[in-house]
């Protein structure tokens, strides 16, 4: 018997995966989106469809860029922009926080070493490093791909230290009292059950990203949907500056959707307030 077999044997009986639907019903779905979509009508009949546009003028203009280009991109175009180097930044995070996390939570020296230079870069707001990685990589791709990184690493490295070190301690003692060595007792024990926890940090890693994307767009882009918010400010239109963020609002909900429908896959025995988070 393997010390992941052990593993397994042990969480079985708490760790059953859980028939009761957490997802919210559609119905009350398409209601509060009814309900959106009126109190918007509401504050644009209030201001004037120059302060708040109509939902049904946004969503023209929306359909409009969807085919008429803007700054050289149309809406679509913009949007797998942002998309391309939010991807690219996120991955790294990923690759590269997930790693460091299980180190911090799994091998003490390695934690007292670097946790206090962790601590400290990570209180430095995304933004603030913004005019740095315009003056070391331009204002292309690589520029906010960088910003993405910086945004999405430190809740990736977090959550999965706070896995690591949440595991019940039965666990890696039957790993060892099987034969399990250190690599095979990370890998084989802690990950698969600190993975609640990583997924529940790649969530937030993906609402910091896309939301410091757009920013570095906004300060120093030439494409995307932050640099299309300010084309439209700077035309005086407030209809494509409600179009990009609604362009944002529904790319930022689908990929959290995807995420979690990956994360309830690969971890079946989540617990129902896991899933509501």
């Amino acid at each position: 018997m393997t010390a992941l077999t052990t593993t397994r044997a042990i969480l079985n009986p708490l760790t059953k995966p859980n028939r009761s639907s957490t997802a919210v019903p559609p119905i009350w779905v398409a209601i509060s989106l009814a309900l959106f979509v009126v109190i918007w009508h509401v504050a644009s009949l209030i201001t004037g469809p120059a302060i708040v546009p109509g939902p049904i003028a946004v969503v023209q203009t929306i359909v409009l860029l969807t085919v008429d280009p803007l700054a050289g991109l149309t809406l679509p175009g913009h949007v797998l922009s942002s998309l391309t180097r939010w991807g690219s930044g996120f991955l790294f995070a990923v690759l590269i926080g997930v790693p460091v996390g299980i180190a911090f939570g799994a091998i003490r020296w390695v934690r007292e070493a670097f946790a206090p230079m962790f601590e400290f870069l990570r209180y430095i707001p995304p933004f603030a490093w913004i005019p740095l990685a315009i003056l070391w990589m331009g204002s292309g791709q690589t520029s906010a791909s960088f910003i993405v990184f910086v945004a999405a690493f430190p809740a990736v490295v977090i959550s999965t230290q706070v896995g690591i070190v949440n595991v019940d301690p039965r666990l890696p003692r039957a790993g060892i009292n099987l034969g399990a060595g250190r690599f095979r007792l990370i890998t084989q024990v802690l990950s698969p059950v600190a993975l609640p926890s990583v997924f529940t940090g790649i969530r937030v890693a993906v609402s910091n990203g896309w939301m410091a994307v757009v920013a570095a767009e906004m300060i120093g882009g030439t494409q995307g949907v932050g640099f299309l918010i300010i084309q439209g400010q700077e035309n005086g239109d407030v209809q494509v500056v409600m179009a990009g963020m609604i362009a944002i609002g529904i790319t930022g909900s689908l990929i959290d959707w995807i995420v979690n429908v990956i994360s309830r896959r690969a971890t079946p025995w989540r617990k129902s307030n896991d899933e509501q988070q």
